[in-house]
């Protein structure tokens, strides 16, 4: 699998996404992960695996916010030894770019509140750009959710009514995922599901 986890907004579960995305994969086929922290404002991704005690090797998490991002992807995968490849953007379009050129499915991790979709059109328009040069799906993640709200009822209906693929999947607010920084989650809840889901949806197209 190559998945960018993308949103050009901040706060919005991005960099927890992609590190649990992260650890789910590796989990789930035991084969090795590159995760890509391609934020050039935080680098949240690759500080979140410096910190974490038990972060597992296979799982190798490198800081490339750079313009040759795409080149170094490439590179690493050809050379392996890892398998796959989930990358974590900023709120930079050019980077949002540059990740999907090497990325066969983009993740946009929303919240359901208004505010969340302020930047969901500039992400869908980068990613319609790269779309028309190559293959790439999207699928929408919506994440901290409070099970049975109208708010989460509303955002559905209307990402759905867009014609936008809304995983089935949720991610429901925790504490223990707002609090996972520096971790590696030995439970990774409803994450492990979403994987499972894109699996499915890239095993379908292929």
């Amino acid at each position: 699998m190559r998945v960018t986890v993308g949103m050009l907004k901040g706060g919005s579960s991005r960099t927890t996404t992609a590190v649990c995305l992260s650890l789910a994969l590796f989990r789930a086929t035991g084969e090795r992960v590159l995760l890509a922290d391609a934020d050039p404002a935080n680098g949240t991704a690759f500080e979140w695996a410096e910190d974490a005690g038990d972060w597992p090797s296979e799982v190798e998490v490198v800081y490339w916010p750079v313009s040759s991002l795409g080149r170094r992807v490439e590179a690493a995968m050809a050379q392996g030894p890892a398998l796959h490849s989930v990358i974590d953007t900023g709120n930079d379009a050019a980077a949002l770019r540059a990740a999907l050129e090497v990325s066969d499915h983009l993740v946009v991790p929303l919240a359901p509140s208004g505010t969340e979709s302020t930047r969901l059109t500039p992400t869908l328009q980068v990613a319609a750009e790269v779309a028309g040069t190559r293959p790439l799906g999207l699928s929408i993640l919506l994440t901290r959710t409070v099970h049975n709200s109208t708010s989460r009822r509303e955002a559905r209906a209307a990402l759905e009514g867009m014609g936008l693929n809304v995983l089935e999947t949720e991610i429901p607010r925790l504490e223990r995922f707002a609090n996972a920084y520096g971790t590696a989650p030995s439970d990774l809840g409803a994450y492990q599901d979403a994987l499972n889901e894109l699996r499915t949806i890239t095993l379908e197209k292929n």
